[in-house]
């Protein structure tokens, strides 16, 4: 396995040459260039050419004009902050910190954790009624990482960190089974905006860590020198690891690897957002979208040979930033039942920041609903020879794509299964989850969603509604008809003015041919229309894009999978479910794909390498012979060195 595009040689061939003969170098290094090119051979490669297909050409293209800073700044022009990263994140609703300042809010109510165990918990796994694909919940999480990012307090926070830990009941069965008093689930207070928290004027406020546009900042990172790293430097490249013959996200040192299996089989990989190497599904959409830059720069390359890495480089991103806005726009929000009013133009009064609302009961929600496992499919959908994986084994881990050689049994187990439906329920891999160094010790993704919202001073469930336009609801009958849920509520709250409003939001009824209820309905509608309208670089008021709008309109992700990965045939709507290879519309042909016997990683069969390693074996041998001549007669070797 290589990592980058650097391979150091043997440790052995480091050392002095000196005393070795013309004959002897030559035939060495010729057998070490022959062994490194055996090395590099693809074991399970992605196609090297497919069916052709739409790289956006246009007879008015050019190099890029206009382009986007990084770290969103200056899309505005008279509020050059606004979308920035780090700039603060909206209130719709007042705050409700304990002290009106800082101090976490109701502290009155019940422990999460014993909130979850009453309301959270999922009996029966009920898929979405909408038919989604987990590749939907996929997506979501892919935008919001994109668009969001608050961070929890570290040890560089001024005069400590903050704790905040959910107690562990004594008597909870699963997460503590020997009844020990001081169990906690950790939980650490979120980072704020060190000017703000010194009064009731001036409360604790949270910066978003990046932009708020939906422009690829997880693909690209916020940063101008951290996306220069990302860079290759040559034909408007990203950076990829070449892993047995596969793209791979970039590796986080160039010297190579040696083996991926062993004590510690995980390598050390880098995006532009580490939330993206979270689990494997979100990695396969890294990945997907590294190789469709790489792709597009490929073609600008060949269509415009006087082009320099930079003009390159500048334009596929433009032109990818603009594939994702369409994608989630045009096919992802009308899935989930968000429809939009048609675009009519930038709008320089609207702020794009996120809200605090949206990101503590939207962008935190969804990613509880991901089915309960990976499913790992090969092109006719039967499973692979690595088998299906459990939810918790695709979480911070590469080592099952690499082992599975790439991201195509993923993309279609995503594309196959159904991910859960969007309410309270969390499913128990997410409920009592034992995580390792990322976050260390149990975590419950129901009590933790609660934590986080009285940590940032949100506001009450029927406050709530109040504070956005809504009406205010009297009985919990009015949250949910389902009289299940009714009861779990009134067993957890005293009465609907005490609700979390995270769990009172998931609690609603789901609107008709949506995944949310009114409440979360109205905060997703209104953040992605700001979004969209408030971006004066939007795909649809871009100039330099123009001629590409309608293409751009009708582009789908399964687009995207079948111009970048081996898989021939998929559901056009992979937001879908669809169980049924026959039922697949999208195709795209593999025109060469490199052939590997036994399916194993690792594994290299072609006739080019065994080919040569007899060379090498040849090489060595006449190395060894050499050897032996000169060694026959060490005086007269050294003598006529002397000379």
């Amino acid at each position: 396995m290589r990592i980058g595009r650097d391979m150091h040689p043997p440790i052995g061939f480091q050392k002095s040459v000196s005393g070795f003969t013309a004959t002897r170098l030559f035939v060495q290094v010729a057998a070490f260039l022959l062994l490194s090119v055996s090395i590099s051979l693809p074991s399970a490669a992605t196609p090297v050419a497919k069916e052709e297909s739409s790289v956006f050409a246009s007879d008015e293209e050019m190099a890029p004009q206009v382009i986007r800073n990084n770290d969103g700044s200056g899309n505005n022009i008279a509020n050059s902050d606004w979308g920035a990263i780090n700039s603060q994140i909206n209130r719709l609703t007042p705050q409700s910190f304990n002290d009106s300042i800082s101090e976490m809010a109701h502290p009155e109510y019940e422990n999460p954790r014993i909130i979850s165990n009453q309301v959270c918990v999922e009996s029966i796994a009920t898929p979405s009624s909408l038919g989604l694909s987990n590749m939907n919940v996929l997506w979501s999480e892919f935008i919001n990482n994109d668009i969001q990012l608050t961070s929890h307090q570290d040890s560089s926070h001024e005069g400590g960190m903050e704790e905040a830990h959910i107690s562990i009941p004594i008597d909870d069965e699963i997460m503590n089974p020997g009844s020990v008093e001081d169990s906690r689930i950790k939980y650490l207070r979120t980072e704020f905006i060190s000017s703000t928290g010194d009064s009731e004027e001036n409360p604790r406020e949270y910066p978003n860590e990046v932009s708020s546009w939906i422009d690829g900042g997880s693909i690209y990172s916020s940063s101008v020198e951290f996306q220069d790293y990302l860079r290759s430097g040559e034909g408007g490249h990203l950076k990829v690891t070449d892993v047995d013959g596969w793209d791979m996200v970039p590796g986080r040192v160039t010297e190579y690897v040696e083996s991926t299996t062993g004590d510690n089989p995980n390598l050390q990989f880098f995006t532009g957002d580490s939330r993206n190497l979270e689990n494997i599904g979100l990695t396969s959409l890294q990945v997907l979208f590294i190789r469709e830059h790489n792709r597009l720069a490929d073609g600008l390359s060949e269509r415009h040979s006087d082009w320099n890495d930079e003009q390159i480089f500048q334009r596929a991103k433009k032109l990818v930033q603009a594939e994702i806005q369409a994608i989630t726009y045009n096919e992802y929000l009308p899935s989930i039942g968000i429809d939009l009013d048609n675009y009519s133009g930038y709008n320089s009064t609207i702020n794009p920041q996120l809200s605090n609302e949206y990101i503590l009961l939207a962008a935190f929600a969804t990613g509880s609903q991901m089915a309960d496992g990976w499913l790992q499919f090969d092109e006719g959908l039967n499973e692979t020879s690595n088998g299906h994986l459990d939810l918790r084994d695709g979480f911070w881990t590469t080592s099952s794509l690499i082992e599975a050689g790439g991201i195509d049994s993923t993309i279609r187990g995503a594309a196959y299964d159904t991910q859960r439906e969007m309410d309270v329920a969390v499913i128990p891999s997410l409920r009592n989850l034992m995580s390792g160094a990322m976050w260390g010790g149990w975590m419950d993704d129901c009590a933790m969603d609660i934590q986080r919202g009285r940590d940032r001073g949100l506001t009450d469930y029927n406050s709530l509604r109040e504070g956005l336009g809504l009406e205010r609801v009297t009985d919990f009958s009015d949250i949910s008809s389902d009289v299940d849920a009714q009861q779990k509520l009134a067993l957890a709250y005293s009465d609907v003015d005490s609700i979390d409003a995270y769990i009172g939001v998931m609690a609603e009824d789901r609107l008709a041919s949506s995944i949310y209820g009114e409440t979360q309905q109205m905060l997703v509608l209104n953040q992605f229309q700001r979004i969209r309208d408030g971006d004066r670089f939007w795909y649809e008021n871009d100039a330099e894009l123009n001629s590409l709008t309608t293409e751009l309109n009708s582009l789908r992700l399964s687009d995207i999978i079948l111009r970048n990965t081996e898989v021939e045939s998929i559901q056009c709507e992979v937001f879908m479910a669809e169980s049924d290879a026959n039922s697949f519309q999208c195709n795209l042909a593999n025109l060469e794909v490199i052939q590997i016997s036994g399916g194993g990683a690792g594994e290299t069969s072609t006739d080019m390498s065994t080919y040569i390693g007899a060379v090498i074996v040849l090489i060595l041998i006449a190395v060894a012979t050499l050897s032996r001549k000169e060694s026959v007669n060490p005086e007269a070797k050294e003598i006529k060195e002397e000379e």
